[in-house]
């Protein structure tokens, strides 16, 4: 009730200072004769009785004189419906005049008090302008002919010509829509619980520790309660037993055409002709024969046995009981669980491409068991939390920008239905970003393990043309460094990276090899141990030279990049276009960005400009929805800028100037700085004059793959969090209208 008395309070005070001059023109001074001179209460009242008798009253108001001060004048008198007054004297007009200047100053010597309700009505005279034609309403008493010569002429107000409401008082904007308590009240659309209702909401007392924040990943998964200060990373995988073994696919030889092996050849020549670019502007001299030095090393290269007990990082594989063999492992123990062909278990990764996965699984219902079983078992296990006791839990799970709405729906009722929490609060990656960067606006680059998506952020709120999302990421980093290791001679020649182990692997190097920095890019040797299920760790010794550097710029140059592993046995289990049961048109304003985008990228490619980076845009049937296979990702920065920016110059430099990189896919040395120089040296960020791009840090060296996790936990402990929770009972009457209502810009 405080808030709206404020908002009245202000309405009104607004309403008066932008009416000033109204009520100027309404306070002007009557004639002479209008005023009448003072009288008895008993006559005044005789007089309004009289007119109540002979004429009843349309509409009731209240007389009342609080104060010895107030005028008698102010009264409301009679009044008839015909005014025949003659023109009186001069000689009388200045006796009224000076009788109504005495009874104004005069002051009664007895304070009047009336306790009687009267009713009167008002009634206007309209006198016409000669010139103006605009009839004004002047209060008339009866007892006094009517004057025209000294009557001032008021201010036109056509605006007000037809209004019968006093000016004064009056609310410019509708006090209904400003002060209004719909969305504060229980007042609901819909079935169940209200919101903001204490039933689906965090107890208070327990500060937090029943919230539980949930952000799936395609490798990992980050979960932990909101009141801890960092999450735990658990692998987002699940090793299955199968009754019967699984019918083997049949061999595919990926036979390579010739448009493919001349894309590689472009893309990693154009590679290649990067890092001698910078190598120069460095003043670094490239090391001669390097690669007939790793060639030749890396060819009768150093290997030593380790037993176990000497091997201080030994792996403990998952021993399987014979005689009770259970369904399934999650986590780390089905990373480590030694998989032979004829296994009956199997590895799947329920999320892959940032979205559910639809090539390994053959329908939707058995990725959400998987993903049940996944995050029951850690909640259980890592958290320690019964599962009888999911009800007094909440969840907040975090999804990527342009997840489908049909698998949102469908989480949900995982979450609420068959894990039967308390309260579910949806919100999106980049928002949740933002919140743990500390600010309102910026440009959200998360570059995960097999998508990276981008999207501008403007005080809080996601632009929706601006997102786009990418079907690469760390792993093709990891693919493409594993490649170029073994053209050199890798000395590990049985690597896999279709095994769990090797795949590990290769991850491990890829972190502690890979770097952006000129200044290390030399011949350098390095150690590296292989531990391999039921075989002794065995140490080698490899040589590297440039491939720690051309590996990263995949990204830049997605030509390098296999398209075929990523389109392979996929299948359609919803559609795109359709939400709530709504078609969306998608019509030729969709596809400007995209157009835009080709014309000028082809352009580049005749001009032989490097910088949007060579590779063939691949048409898949989500493009218009911004989702390719594989694109340019500086290109795919200045493109979504140029859309979030609209023409503005002002918001241009400020997304330029705060890109925020997130994810574990950009944890590369010196990743952000070569960022900043493709991001500048695109044609797009050219023609708008763009003099400075920056990569903004993570605040307090937080680790980037954590940022948009430590966002939900801040985003749950706001007051507007409150009335975003959604219970069982609305999502069973409701379902997906659920997530308009309550689910913040989604």
């Amino acid at each position: 009730m405080a808030d709206n008395s404020h908002t009245n309070n202000f309405l009104k005070n607004l309403s008066q200072k932008k009416y000033a001059w109204m009520e100027e023109a309404a306070a002007t001074p009557l004639p002479p004769k209008i005023m009448s001179e003072p009288r008895t209460l008993q006559a005044a009242k005789e007089q309004i009785r009289k007119y109540a008798q002979e004429r009843p009253a349309k509409k009731n108001k209240k007389i009342k004189l609080s104060s010895p001060d107030e005028d008698l004048s102010a009264v409301p008198p009679p009044k008839q419906h015909k005014f025949n007054h003659k023109k009186p004297s001069s000689t009388t007009s200045s006796t009224s005049s000076t009788s109504s200047s005495s009874a104004l100053h005069h002051k009664p010597p007895m304070p009047i008090k009336v306790d009687q309700k009267v009713n009167t009505r008002e009634e206007t005279v309209q006198l016409e302008h000669t010139e103006e034609h605009t009839p004004i309403d002047l209060p008339v008493n009866l007892n006094q002919p009517k004057q025209t010569e000294n009557i001032p002429q008021k201010h036109p107000q056509p605006r007000f010509k037809y209004t019968t409401f006093p000016v004064k008082g009056y609310s410019i904007l509708p006090t209904r829509n400003i002060s209004s308590n719909f969305a504060r009240t229980d007042i609901t659309y819909f079935p169940g619980c209200k919101a903001g209702s204490e039933e689906i909401a965090p107890d208070p007392e327990e500060d937090w520790r029943d919230t539980i924040i949930i952000h799936p990943g395609s490798r990992n998964l980050r979960i932990n309660f909101a009141s801890e200060a960092f999450p735990r990373t658990i692998p987002h995988v699940i090793a299955r037993r199968f009754h019967s073994l699984p019918p083997k696919k049949p061999l595919e030889i990926d036979e390579c055409s010739s448009d493919d092996e001349g894309r590689y050849e472009e893309a990693l020549h154009d590679i290649k002709g990067e890092l001698k670019w910078r190598m120069k502007n460095a003043k670094r001299r490239a090391v001669p024969n390097a690669e007939g030095q790793v060639l030749g090393f890396n060819s009768s290269a150093f290997k030593e046995m380790i037993p176990d007990h000497n091997d201080p990082y030994k792996v403990e594989w998952t021993e399987v009981d014979k005689t009770n063999k259970p369904e399934y492992f999650v986590g780390e123990k089905a990373l480590n669980l030694p998989i032979s062909k004829d296994s009956e278990y199997r590895v799947f990764y329920p999320w892959k491409h940032g979205t559910l996965n639809n090539q390994d699984y053959d329908s939707i219902n058995q990725v959400l068991g998987d993903i049940e079983a996944i995050w029951t078992e850690t909640i259980v296990n890592e958290l320690e939390v019964d599962r009888t006791e999911f009800k007094d839990y909440n969840v907040v799970l975090v999804i990527p920008d342009m997840f489908n709405h049909s698998y949102l729906c469908e989480l949900m009722t995982v979450l609420l239905r068959f894990m039967n929490f308390r309260g579910v609060i949806v919100q999106q990656e980049s928002v949740c970003a933002t919140y743990g960067a500390g600010v309102s606006s910026a440009v959200v680059v998360d570059i995960g393990a097999q998508k990276t998506s981008i999207a501008c952020i403007e005080e809080g709120v996601c632009q929706v043309d601006s997102r786009m999302t990418i079907a690469t990421g760390g792993d093709d980093i990891t693919r493409t460094f594993a490649s170029m290791l073994i053209k050199n001679k890798f000395p590990y020649t049985d690597i896999d990276l279709s095994t769990t182990y090797d795949w590990r692997l290769a991850e491990e190097l890829k972190e502690k090899w890979c770097t952006m920095n000129e200044a290390d890019i030399s011949v350098q040797v390095y150690d590296f141990y292989t531990r391999t299920p039921f075989r002794n760790t065995i140490k080698y010794q490899c040589k590297v030279y440039d491939e720690v550097f051309l590996a990263p710029l995949c990204l830049i140059y997605p030509g390098v990049i296999s398209v075929k592993e990523k389109e392979k046995d996929k299948k359609r289990w919803s559609s795109d276009d359709v939400v709530d049961d709504i078609i969306e048109d998608i019509g030729s304003n969709s596809l400007t960005s995209l157009n835009t985008f080709q014309q000028t990228f082809q352009r580049s490619r005749m001009d032989g400009d490097l910088s949007l980076g060579y590779g063939t845009i691949q048409h898949t049937p989500n493009t218009k929805r911004n989702r390719f296979t594989v694109y340019p990702l500086d290109a795919a920065i200045a493109q979504s800028i140029t859309t979030a920016a609209n023409g503005s110059e002002e918001k241009l430099k400020r997304y330029f100037t705060s890109i925020i990189l997130v994810g574990g896919g950009g944890k590369i040395s010196n990743f952000s700085k070569l960022l900043e120089d493709r991001v500048l040296s695109t044609i797009l960020a050219q023609k708008a004059s763009i003099e400075r791009v920056e990569v903004v840090p993570a605040p307090r060296e937080l680790d980037p793959e954590l940022l948009v996790w430590k966002g939900a936990t801040v985003m749950s402990k706001l007051d507007t969090a409150k009335d975003m929770w959604i219970g069982v009972k609305e999502w069973e009457e409701v379902g997906s209208r659920c997530l308009r209502e309550r689910a913040l810009l989604l």
